[in-house]
């Protein structure tokens, strides 16, 4: 689903044209090592933001996108939304090393 900031930039000709051309160009293959299926999807490498959605050298470069399948498109979307909100958990140890829920007193031996 796209943000609604993208949403002129995914309906634009400009993207359609070259969504179809990466698709052509990659065979209707997904690009995930050992991934084999028929790519349905085309995924920017270099993230779209609202900064850059209307810089054609991020936006529309072919070397900034790639065909996947829609499986492995959203694994790789899911695992680069997860390394860039760099999630800190904190994580306690009792006395024996085992972890313990934060915001469990501590009770001494």
């Amino acid at each position: 689903m796209a943000y609604p900031w993208a949403k002129a930039f995914y309906n634009s000709s400009a993207w359609k044209d070259m969504r179809r051309l990466i698709l052509m160009r990659d065979h209707y293959r997904c690009t995930e090592p050992s991934c084999h299926r028929t790519a349905e999807e085309v995924h920017h490498i270099k993230e779209l933001t609202k900064e850059n959605v209307n810089d054609n050298s991020i936006a529309l470069n072919p070397n900034n996108l790639r065909s996947l399948c829609g499986d492995c498109h959203k694994r790789i979307t899911k695992r680069e939304k997860m390394k860039s909100n760099k999630i800190l958990i904190d994580i306690i140890f009792d006395d024996d090393g085992y972890p313990i829920p934060a915001g469990t007193p501590r009770v001494p031996k």
